[in-house]
């Protein structure tokens, strides 16, 4: 298992990739944004990891008596993402982000379980935010335009959103470094 001092830091790293663009290039951010909701490439591969992870954490899970039908998951995976990019592609992407943002939550809270840092309450409140992001966006995905309207609606905003993205980002790193 990852520790949390790791988690943080890939996660300040990632996040920090994430916002560059917006501080950096707003005017292209503004653009990938817009599309974002409608790529069914962009959608389907994050749908196909969300799939793959999901599986596994399924995979790993104590269900009882339902343990037996396990070994069905590896025929079952394929299928649901077949079903998913059929009848679910209308802004796929949103909810495959929303679905990727709930299930990053458990390894972050699995980690903050065994830390005794007072710190730890950081990584644990954004894990808590992500499901909730996530639960918004698998519900509602046009919330996502709305979102981005009000972060990225103009440049100004977009540089804002940024800033705060890579001081959080750098912030996370940091307390990672830190260690727990």
């Amino acid at each position: 298992m990852i520790s949390l001092s790791d988690l943080c830091i890939v996660t300040g790293i990632v996040s920090v990739l994430i916002y560059l663009p917006f501080l950096v290039a707003p005017q292209w951010a503004q653009k990938g944004l817009l599309v974002f909701p409608r790529n069914i490439g962009v959608g389907g591969i994050l749908a196909a990891v969300a799939v793959v992870w999901a599986a596994f954490e399924i995979n790993d899970m104590p269900l009882g008596g339902v343990d037996a039908y396990k070994s069905w998951l590896w025929v079952l995976g394929p299928v649901v993402y077949g079903l998913v990019m059929v009848f679910m592609n209308e802004l796929l992407a949103p909810r495959a982000l929303g679905g990727l943002l709930m299930l990053s939550a458990s390894p972050l809270l699995e980690a903050q379980r065994l830390c005794d840092s007072t710190w730890t309450v950081v990584p644990a409140v954004m894990a808590y935010v992500w499901v909730v992001a996530g639960m918004i966006l698998m519900l509602s995905p046009y919330r996502f335009r709305q979102a981005v309207q009000l972060c990225c609606g103009t440049t100004t905003a977009c540089r804002w959103t940024g800033a705060f993205g890579l001081a959080l980002g750098v912030f996370l790193a940091g307390l990672g470094m830190r260690g727990f």
